[in-house]
């Protein structure tokens, strides 16, 4: 049982009568051999090397083994988390686990709920993963018994057990062929989660489910098309089918196919003819710029041409000479994504440079660069098509600079300059291509980019915010235009990335914090983009009067989303105000809510010495009844004389509380003394607790650690499906810290990495862990 916020830090009333039994033993044989008493454990802790009376762990174990049957959602997940702690002490606990794998207990026929607990044995295989050594525990002895119950003749223990092996991960990937056979299960339930399950544990057959697209059953077709595309290379065995599915008028079953034939790469050369023909009954005659087009099997169909490698040359070639517009321009761009194999094209393509569509010209003379064949008459193109001042000619060529390699450096300046041009195509051209260069090289430029903030056409003001958004403090010099376009920018969007590309700058944001402190009160931002304009304000000037009186003002607000952020923000002041030292005092007192009291008490530590007249009212929060938040008051204590490590020994312990808010506040507290290589099991425990707060705090911790924390990378994996994204965030972030040991993660890292918040996280990870 999670102990409440009045209990004592520990574990409650049970384990505070071992620990009494513990004293009472102590004391008789202190007094019965004659000699000084040993110091006695303080009575709400149990005693070193007692375990819980076996009756009594007994009890305790059968309470939550039952409880993991109930249909209570909250029972069962208490359940859980009690059940890992217990295992720590009790060893029945484990093998009782381990036979709930067998329990016939579930939610239904098709209830396999994603946000919820559907079986028991789902909650058995969650507790075991919380043990420690809980993935060791489940590969030995769990996947052994899950195995077994997925040939069971219930359809019904099948379709949950084929579930449960989904929630364990990378860790399920021995079971992958058992899953994947369920994919032709009888079963309509049962085959529709062996495929959601065969996305977590890897598609042992690729050949196998290549064929499953020409299953008579409509769900299997669809679903074995939804999964192609990560299944990884398709061996050559498969490529028969992926040729004969081109041919299924279903754009779906197209888009696998080809995406297929795509990642088998070169062995598949022989169907290049095929897919060009595909390709050809794909378009029409004449390119049509009001038809729907299904850009997905469009991008799939010429992705494979360009991956099939030289075999795609002469159909590539071929097809430049086609009547719809597009499917010359994409004939070119495949040619070049050929490479050097595809210089015997190059005549072909000398004459598409004389296209009479930009869109074709450009991409042949990017390829010709590419190939280093007639770079010359490229440029000069290319060059001719930036000064073109209508039509969104410029802008199309402009995009292409940067793709032609060492020629097209020369076009740079040109292009840049036309950031002001009257054609307003032309000028998201030229801020687009800022976001392309190297970050000393753009840096500078972000002035100019900066300018267009005011730009009268909106997708360019929105353009270069997402651009100096990426460019982080190298932006510094678009500060001020940031700063006053603020006060009149109509388009929310717009002024979300202006106040993130701000947040970015850090320091260099300080021309503009006249501009983003009225955004403080702003009621029609989000509470997370409020909170991101204190922690901008903040960091660009820490020794502004103003700066500290707008974070006084907004640590009083209703929103206590906003309390944290400003709590956190005035915590860093330097010097600290009077008064924001009165607030922080004031949250970490009396806030009605936790997480700004938490809050108060980080900023309280972050301050240190500055918050010295804090002492008296720190040391009342130590001794109070709540223990999360007398261990951070313990930690503020430490960091008003100076030394924060002095409270190494209490985070540390806190690590392994019972009680969740304890974990949740020693993990974040972890961050200030500094994590160490031992904490590791520890941090791989803790996250694995559901808070998000204590999640991003063990990641960060593991992440510090750097390669030493390899062992982490699977929880950290699982962690970057977690619907929150500063979860994702701070799970990447450790990944791409423990470097080249995080491989495994990659395929996960790539798949998340289109989501916007988590994009920047997932890219600098992949760069670290691919060594690029």
């Amino acid at each position: 049982m999670i102990a409440s916020a009045t209990t004592s830090p520990n574990t409650g009333p049970t384990m505070r009568r071992f620990a009494l039994l513990a004293l009472f033993t102590l004391v008789l044989a202190a007094s019965g051999c004659g000699k000084k008493p040993a110091p006695a454990p303080p009575p709400d802790e149990p005693a070193p090397g007692l375990n819980p009376p076996a009756d009594t762990a007994a009890t305790e174990r059968k309470k939550y083994i039952a409880g993991l049957k109930t249909a209570n959602q909250e029972t069962r997940r208490t359940a859980v988390e009690e059940l890992s702690w217990l295992a720590e002490d009790d060893p029945a606990v484990v093998p009782a686990l381990i036979e709930m794998l067998r329990d016939k207990n579930t939610g239904g026929t098709g209830r396999t709920l994603t946000n919820q607990i559907n079986s028991a044995r789902e909650a058995a295989a969650l507790a075991i993963l919380k043990c420690t050594n809980g993935e060791k525990i489940m590969a030995e002895k769990g996947l052994p018994v899950l195995r077994e119950e997925l040939s069971s003749p219930t359809p019904l223990i099948r379709e949950h057990t084929a579930h449960t092996v989904g929630r364990l991960g990378t860790l399920a990937k021995p079971l992958a062929a058992d899953i994947q056979k369920l994919c032709l299960d009888a079963d309509a339930n049962v085959r529709s989660v062996a495929f959601d399950t065969l996305r977590v544990t890897g598609v042992a057959d690729p050949v196998a489910l290549a064929k499953m697209l020409h299953d008579p059953r409509e769900d299997v077709v669809r679903l074995a098309a939804e999964l192609i595309p990560v299944a990884g290379p398709m061996p050559e065995g498969g490529i028969a089918a992926l040729v004969e599915a081109l041919k299924n008028d279903n754009t779906n079953v197209q888009y696998a196919a080809a995406t297929g034939l795509g990642l088998a790469g070169p062995k598949a050369g022989a169907a290049a003819p095929l897919v060009a023909e595909a390709i050809n009954k794909f378009y029409p005659k004449e390119y049509d710029p009001t038809a729907a087009r299904t850009e997905s099997v469009e991008g799939a169909y010429w992705q494979a041409l360009a991956r099939l490698g030289e075999a795609s040359v002469a159909p590539a070639a071929k097809l430049l000479d086609h009547t719809n517009m597009l499917v010359r321009m994409y004939a070119a761009r495949a040619l070049g994504e050929i490479g050097a194999p595809a210089k015997s094209a190059k005549d072909a393509l000398k004459k598409a440079l004389a296209d009479s569509t930009i869109d074709v010209s450009s991409e042949a003379a990017v390829a010709l660069c590419k190939f280093g064949e007639s770079e010359a008459d490229a440029v000069a193109l290319i060059k001719r098509a930036i000064e073109f001042p209508e039509r969104g000619v410029a802008r199309v060529a402009i995009q292409c600079v940067p793709r032609m390699g060492a020629a097209g450096k020369e076009l740079i300046p040109l292009a840049l300059a036309k950031m002001g041009a009257a054609n307003e195509n032309t000028r998201y051209g030229a801020v687009w291509l800022v976001g392309e260069l190297p970050p000393a090289d753009a840096g500078k430029a972000a002035a100019d980019v900066g300018k267009r903030a005011t730009d009268p056409f909106v997708e360019v003001r929105r353009l270069a915010g997402r651009v100096l958004e990426r460019m982080g403090p190298a932006a510094a010099p678009a500060a001020e235009s940031l700063g006053t376009a603020l006060a009149t920018e109509k388009d929310a969007e717009v002024r979300d990335l202006f106040i993130e590309a701000l947040a970015a700058m850090g320091a260099g944001a300080k021309p503009a914090v006249a501009g983003l402190l009225p955004q403080i009160a702003n009621r029609d931002l989000t509470t997370p983009m409020r909170a991101k304009v204190i922690a901008a304000v903040a960091a660009a000037d820490p020794t502004s009067a103003e700066v500290a009186a707008a974070l006084v003002k907004a640590a009083d607000d209703t929103d206590a989303g906003l309390r944290v952020a400003a709590a956190g923000a005035l915590g860093g002041l330097n010097p600290l105000p009077a008064d924001a030292l009165a607030a922080l005092v004031k949250m970490a007192k009396g806030d009605r809510t936790n997480n700004p009291r938490v809050a108060a008490l980080r900023a309280l530590t972050a301050a240190g010495p500055r918050a010295k007249s804090a002492k008296a009212d720190l040391e009342a929060l130590a001794a109070g009844q709540q223990p999360h938040l007398a261990l951070w008051a313990k930690v503020a204590l430490a960091a008003l004389s100076g030394d924060a490590n002095a409270a190494a020994p209490v985070v540390r312990a806190g690590l392994g509380d019972r009680n969740a808010l304890v974990r949740s506040s020693a993990a974040e507290a972890l961050l200030v003394i500094g994590p160490t290589a031992a904490d590791l099991p520890a941090l791989l425990k803790v996250m694995r607790d559901a808070g998000s707060s204590t999640k991003i705090a063990s990641a960060t911790a593991a992440g510090r650690l750097g390669a030493v924390a390899k062992d982490a990378v699977p929880e950290l994996r699982r962690m970057l499906d977690h619907t929150e994204d500063d979860v994702c965030v701070a799970a990447a972030d450790a990944l791409g810290r423990i470097g080249p040991a995080a491989l495994p993660a990659v395929a996960k890292l790539k798949e998340v990495a289109p989501r916007p918040a988590v994009r920047l996280a997932a890219q600098k990870a992949l760069e670290k862990i691919e060594g690029k």
